[in-house]
């Protein structure tokens, strides 16, 4: 006799449980995942960036993502969800590679690659000058069927070109420009094979 009864019991818990999740209908907003926040703003940062290069470089205009209203403002598609700061730094990672494949794909002057910063990181002059001769040097070599090979550069070896004394230690120098010339090499690389 108890044991039907805990089905009757169990049956009609189940029952208004699940009636109070469904009366909730349009008005159940969950929060997305932060991943899905973060894709989304750093995605709606690439499509912007991506469009406003290829804008510049058909105009014939010089590379300057800083100048566009959407890179400073970066909270196009922000909904709320999350830390507004946060949403606005990864939009402009976002904008910044995507600017960059725009404005190379319809470039018709000198193109120079940007080193792409971590989140929230001062991108030393290294690790700029080390990325732009790494994609050079990749360019190069792809362009040339050269096998892949980053440290064949002498650039690479010596690790200072560019280095002037107001840039601190010629050893921290070299360890940036070294890290930095082969995630250079490595996009110049691959580019020259599309």
């Amino acid at each position: 006799m108890l044991r039907p009864l805990m089905c009757v019991m169990s049956v009609a818990v189940l029952s208004i449980a699940s009636s109070a999740c469904a009366s909730q209908g349009a008005f159940y907003r969950p929060y997305p995942p932060i991943a899905a926040v973060d894709q989304r703003a750093y995605t709606r940062g690439y499509d912007e960036g991506r469009s406003a290069g290829a804008n510049d470089a058909r105009r014939n205009r010089r590379f300057d993502y800083s100048r566009q209203s959407h890179y400073r403002d970066a909270d196009d598609g922000y909904r709320g969800y999350g830390d507004r700061n946060a949403y606005r730094t990864l939009f402009r990672e976002g904008f910044v590679a995507g600017y960059n494949d725009g404005y190379r794909r319809y470039a018709r002057t000198n193109w120079e690659p940007v080193y792409p910063a971590a989140r929230g990181r001062f991108v030393s002059p290294a690790a700029q000058t080390g990325y732009r001769d790494g994609y050079d040097g990749g360019r190069d070599d792809a362009r040339d069927h050269e096998r892949y090979d980053p440290v064949r550069d002498a650039r690479y070896r010596s690790g200072d070109h560019g280095y002037e004394g107001r840039n601190g230690s010629r050893e921290t120098y070299r360890q940036e420009y070294r890290a930095a010339y082969a995630q250079g090499y490595e996009r110049g690389y691959r580019d020259s094979w599309r």
